[in-house]
């Protein structure tokens, strides 16, 4: 028997054809169904009229359109505040689009999985092939590279509005920032951080007169996704800065003044040393502690770290004293320049190995 859970459908400015869709997913006997109208027109009246007269439907209206995010958190609250009357019995929420791209058969499919995995987060997610529109395929590669990069998160489809979550992931999932397209993927970053695994179903691809009917804001939609992607990063910028700062001006210190008199491999071999070992302590304390990093224990993560600490360590004093020796590089400069790469190296070994934890490789 088919898991009962409440359909959440956020919509603005629907068309008509949203009404049969409600009426196939009851017929369905998948749950209740739970509609968001999102400030949509007067002339959208009708529509919701129609489907508040449906059995165990319920419509919500927002008096202005505050976003599709907005619209599932207001979707979230509200089933929750019901969860012991209304929803009783309900396992969590499946949420779709209102615009015909998820079938009957694929809220179904993802109901299914999240009974089979209540644990996890489950992601119907599209195969694009050559019939997707440019804008979305090109934003959602885009997205899709970003956040393996950034982040370790491997999906091809990171725009799906076809979500199960479960009863347990719900109060979390309502405070999650974003109120527009940024939501969802503030939703994928934040069960990364809680240590919730993917569970992806695969799902019909479907673009109704070439997705015309999307409310996606092409450029303002995208810088508030870009915003938050960034984030992250930013985050080991920071802790990444900071560490540099000590590093380097531990290095400036000994390399012109306390080791000024020793030959100049000898000083920028044991310059590079001891600044090394003061930073690392600095860097390995704020990088333990960031939201994105899954293992927080020492016992483990610190092994990992110093050892990459000292290949680290080899890169840098061999590099730079290259671009001393060869290209005759000053050695603050060829510090600064072989540092800021390691960085970017160091960043993608540490997210995908240092501080991985077991519970969320393969995700």
């Amino acid at each position: 028997m088919l898991l009962r859970c409440c359909v959440v459908i956020p919509a603005y400015e629907p068309e008509e054809l949203l009404i049969p869709y409600v009426r196939e997913l009851r017929a369905a006997e998948v749950g209740p169904v739970l509609v968001v109208d999102d400030g949509s027109s007067a002339g959208c009246g009708p529509i919701f009229e129609a489907l508040s007269g449906l059995d165990e439907v319920e419509v919500l209206h927002h008096p202005a359109n505050k976003g599709k995010g907005a619209a599932l958190k207001t979707a979230i609250q509200w089933y929750l505040a019901h969860e012991g009357s209304t929803y009783e019995g309900c396992g969590g929420i499946v949420t779709a689009d209102c615009d015909g791209q998820h079938t009957v058969e694929d809220v179904c499919a993802v109901a299914k999985a999240m009974e089979a995995f209540p644990e996890r987060l489950v992601l119907g997610c599209r195969d694009f092939g050559g019939d997707t529109p440019k804008r979305s395929a090109a934003g959602n590669n885009a997205t899709s590279w970003a956040m393996r990069a950034l982040y370790n998160v491997d999906l091809k489809d990171t725009q799906t509005g076809l979500r199960g979550l479960s009863n347990g992931m719900l109060p979390g999932a309502g405070k999650i920032r974003g109120s527009r397209y940024e939501y969802e993927l503030n939703m994928l970053l934040w069960a990364k951080q809680q240590g919730i695994t993917f569970q992806v179903i695969p799902i019909q691809t479907i673009y109704i007169d070439n997705n015309s009917g999307s409310h996606y804001r092409t450029v303002r939609d995208s810088v508030r996704i870009a915003l938050q992607l960034l984030r992250g990063l930013a985050q080991y910028g920071l802790s990444s800065l900071l560490s540099a700062f000590v590093d380097v001006a531990a290095y400036a210190v000994l390399v012109k003044l306390v080791l000024a008199r020793l030959p100049l491999t000898t000083r920028m071999f044991w310059a590079t040393i001891a600044a090394r070992v003061i930073s690392s302590v600095i860097n390995y304390a704020c990088n333990r502690k960031l939201p994105y990093m899954r293992n927080k224990k020492v016992s483990t993560t610190m092994v990992r770290y110093y050892i990459l600490w000292f290949f680290q360590l080899a890169a840098s004093f061999l590099a730079s004293w290259f671009l001393c020796t060869q290209l005759h590089i000053s050695e603050l400069v060829a510090k600064y320049l072989v540092d800021i790469l390691l960085a970017v190296v160091s960043y993608q070994i540490q997210l995908r190995w240092v501080f991985q934890s077991k519970d969320s490789e393969g995700t």
